[in-house]
């Protein structure tokens, strides 16, 4: 990859660390789902990411950054109605 700039390289290497840590905590909380991480440079010229996940994997990093906070998550489910985040 011998056209890439840093901020390309970075970026790249931040996607890869964050799509193995995301598996990692995935596959820890037995989350069978994956999600995908994409390198970007943004307009300022700094590396970053995009991160594309399903419902699952949304709702159960969801619920685990609430759990992180003590306190109890209530989301809207299909049916609009609120209700308890789904374990995985």
């Amino acid at each position: 990859m011998p056209n890439l700039t840093d901020s390309d390289r970075q970026a790249l290497r931040l996607a890869d660390n964050l799509q193995k840590a995301v598996a990692q905590w995935l596959s820890y909380r037995g989350v069978d789902q994956s999600c995908t991480v994409s390198p970007f440079v943004d307009p300022t010229g700094q590396p970053a990411v995009l991160i594309k996940m399903n419902a699952h994997v949304a709702c159960a990093m969801i619920d685990s950054l609430q759990q992180q906070h003590g306190r109890v998550a209530e989301w809207p489910g299909p049916d609009g109605a609120p209700g308890p985040l789904p374990r995985p």
